[in-house]
């Protein structure tokens, strides 16, 4: 399933009377009523879950951008909308200024793992500033849609599922922490059920324990070290790859990020996130 088709069309609003977080969510839960797939599920029980989940931590990320969202039983589709509040409201957002922008995912409990890689994507297409300028700008929900359309597709990588591909395996290897958390939403936006990150060490931190090495290293500089590992089907891998050089432009010229991707013969399986 792409990204655009759990966006619900029907969903859409612009303007809101909203002023703080309960409010803002009392409308997003009527918002969502809108579509059929929330259609046997109360509204109450949908504020209910939304409220939980902020509970847990704000979804108001800062930038004039909030993702609510929370999981359903009983639904077996996603339901992703928009409601533009161009006045702004107060959703105790991290950098605590107004939310003008709020994204939500109702999803089923049984599909986490898409549930965080709609997540991602979300966030993804969020990041440029110029997006959140041309949804306040749009002068019709029609417009918002088309809006939508467009962004998602330039995100929407993955693929139908069930179809017999072959396979890579992605090692990314990531010293610099700057850019640890764009390239883990990268690639969890593209797969879902095979990525796994793996707490590591440079080889410095072993060779220091060698006595022929162990002026060259110390135990302060152990610093940061993640590898990524992520099974993507052969189709998008030059895509990902490319994905990846957009956030580290500098990528050949500085140390701290490698990327390393063989042909798989055989994988099986998913994992969880």
């Amino acid at each position: 399933m792409g990204l655009f088709t759990s966006f619900r069309p029907e969903c859409i609003q612009i303007g809101s009377a909203a002023r703080n977080k309960q409010e803002v969510l009392a409308e997003l839960a009527r918002l969502a009523k809108k579509s059929r797939v929330l259609g046997k599920v109360s509204e109450k029980r949908i504020l209910d879950a939304l409220q939980q989940r902020e509970r847990v931590g704000t979804t108001g990320f800062g930038d004039g951008i909030a993702i609510p969202h929370c999981s359903l039983e009983d639904i077996d589709e996603f339901v992703v909308g928009l409601l533009i509040a161009p006045e702004g409201a107060d959703f105790e957002s991290l950098d605590r200024k107004k939310t003008t922008t709020f994204f939500f995912i109702i999803g089923p409990v049984s599909q986490r793992n898409r549930h965080i890689q709609l997540l991602s994507a979300i966030s993804k297409v969020l990041k440029n500033p110029d997006v959140i300028e041309r949804f306040l700008e749009a002068f019709d929900e029609k417009r918002v849609g088309q809006i939508v359309e467009e962004l998602f597709r330039l995100v929407d990588i993955g693929v139908a599922p069930g179809l017999q591909k072959g396979r890579c395996l992605f090692h990314v290897f990531v010293q610099r922490e700057e850019y640890f958390e764009d390239i883990l939403q990268l690639l969890s936006a593209a797969v879902a059920g095979s990525i796994a990150v793996i707490e590591t060490n440079a080889a410095g931190y072993y060779l220091h324990r060698i006595p022929l090495f162990a002026a060259y290293w110390s135990e302060s500089q152990k610093g940061f070290c993640r590898l990524i590992l992520a099974v993507v089907d052969k189709d998008l891998c030059n895509d990902v790859i490319r994905r990846i050089h957009t956030v580290v432009e500098d990528i050949e010229k500085s140390p701290g990020v490698l990327i390393s991707v063989q042909e798989l013969f055989y994988s099986s399986g998913s994992l969880e996130f």
